[in-house]
C-alpha cells in the first residue's frame, strides 16, 4: 500500500510559545494556589493576553479581573478579599499602595525584563534624564511605565514626534515596551533620532520577542504563516505583521485551532507555524499535528481543546 502523501510541508518555527516571563508568571499563580487551596485569588488584568490561560485559571477558582476600557486602579475596586496577583506587565505603586491599604495580599508576577525597563527610567529620571517611551497606548506594560513616571513622554506613532518638546540642552533617553516590533521600533527610533541626535538609546524589546521575530525574518520563503494567539497580545500581532512585511504573502493569525480555516490554503504549500510568546504551546502543537495530517480535500473533524492541559 503507498502512503498517502502529505498536503502541506509544515514547517514549526522555533522558538515559539511560552517566553521565561510567561513561565515564571503562571508558576507563580499555580504555586499560589497550591498553597491556598481556600483563599480567595484574583489577578488584577490577564495574567498574560491569553483568553485560554484566563479559563484555565478559572479552573482552579482564580479570577481574573479584566474589564476593557478600565484601568488597573479601576478594576482594583472589584477586589475586596484575599490574595492579588498582579500581572507580568508590570504595576503602578500606586495600585500596589491601594491594594495593601484594601487588606489584601499582594503577589507580583512581573517579567524581569519589566522590571528591568523601570529600573532603567527610574535611574535615568533620577540623573535629570528625558524620557522618551515608545509603546503601545492602552497596553497595561505601557499603563505601568507612565503611572510609575508620569515624566515620561509616550510615542505611539511617528506622528506623535511632531509635538515632542524636549530640552535639547538636557540628557534624553529613549527606550521602549518589550514587545513591540524590531522592524517598526527602528523607523521611530531614528524619526526620534533625527529630530534629537544627542539622545542616547536603550532598546528594551525583550529577548523572547526579538528571537521569535527575527525566527519569521528567516523563513520569508513561506508559501503561508500561521500565527496563534490571543487577538489582544502585541508580541502575537508584530509577528504576523513581520510575516507580511517580509513577503509571505498568506499570513493568518488564529486563537486556536477553531479559528482554522483551510480555504486559503493549497495543496504543496510550505506552512510555517509559529505563536506569541503568551501562547500555550498545547495550543500551538493542535494546530501543528492537525495541520500534518489533514486532508485538504475532505478534511478530518478538528480536535476539542482541553483546558486541564493549557497550564501545562
Amino acid at each position: 500500500m503507498i502512503e498517502k502523501k502529505a498536503d502541506l510541508e509544515i514547517i514549526d518555527i522555533k522558538p515559539r510559545g511560552y517566553c521565561k516571563g510567561v513561565i515564571r508568571a503562571l508558576s507563580i499563580v499555580k504555586r499560589t494556589r497550591e498553597e491556598n487551596p481556600e483563599t480567595t485569588i484574583s489577578i488584577l488584568g490577564k495574567i498574560v493576553h491569553n483568553r485560554y490561560i484566563t479559563e484555565a485559571l478559572n479552573y482552579y477558582r482564580i479570577k481574573t479581573i479584566d474589564i476593557p476600557g478600565l484601568t488597573r486602579e479601576e478594576l482594583l475596586q472589584y477586589v475586596d478579599q484575599g490574595i492579588l496577583i498582579l500581572s507580568a506587565h508590570g504595576t503602578g505603586k500606586r495600585i500596589v499602595e491601594i491594594a495593601k491599604a484594601k487588606g489584601l495580599t499582594v503577589i507580583d508576577a512581573v517579567c524581569n525584563d519589566v522590571v528591568s525597563t523601570h529600573d532603567i527610567i527610574g535611574h535615568a529620571l533620577a540623573q535629570d534624564t528625558q524620557i522618551v517611551f515608545i509603546g503601545k497606548n492602552m497596553h497595561p506594560e505601557t499603563e505601568a511605565i507612565l503611572q510609575n513616571f508620569p515624566r515620561a513622554h509616550l510615542i505611539t506613532q511617528e506622528s506623535d514626534i511632531n509635538i515632542l518638546n524636549l530640552d535639547s540642552t538636557k540628557n534624553i533617553l529613549i527606550t521602549n515596551q518589550t514587545t513591540l516590533s524590531i522592524l517598526e521600533i527602528q523607523s521611530i527610533i531614528q524619526a526620534i533620532l533625527d529630530k534629537y541626535p544627542q539622545a542616547e538609546v536603550n532598546n528594551e524589546i525583550c529577548g523572547a520577542t526579538r528571537v521569535r521575530q527575527e525566527a519569521i525574518i528567516k523563513q520569508s520563503k513561506l508559501d503561508a504563516l500561521v500565527v496563534v494567539g490571543d487577538p489582544n497580545s502585541n508580541n502575537t500581532a508584530m509577528l504576523a505583521q513581520i510575516g507580511f512585511e517580509h513577503g509571505i504573502k498568506h499570513v493568518v493569525r488564529i486563537e486556536s485551532i477553531e479559528d482554522l480555516m483551510l480555504d486559503g490554503l493549497k495543496q504543496g504549500w510550505r506552512v510555517g507555524i509559529t505563536s506569541g510568546a503568551s501562547t500555550p504551546t498545547y495550543l500551538t502543537e493542535m494546530v501543528s499535528h492537525y495541520l500534518k495530517n489533514v486532508d485538504l480535500t475532505n478534511p478530518q473533524r478538528k480536535p476539542e481543546i482541553d483546558l486541564t492541559k493549557i497550564l501545562e
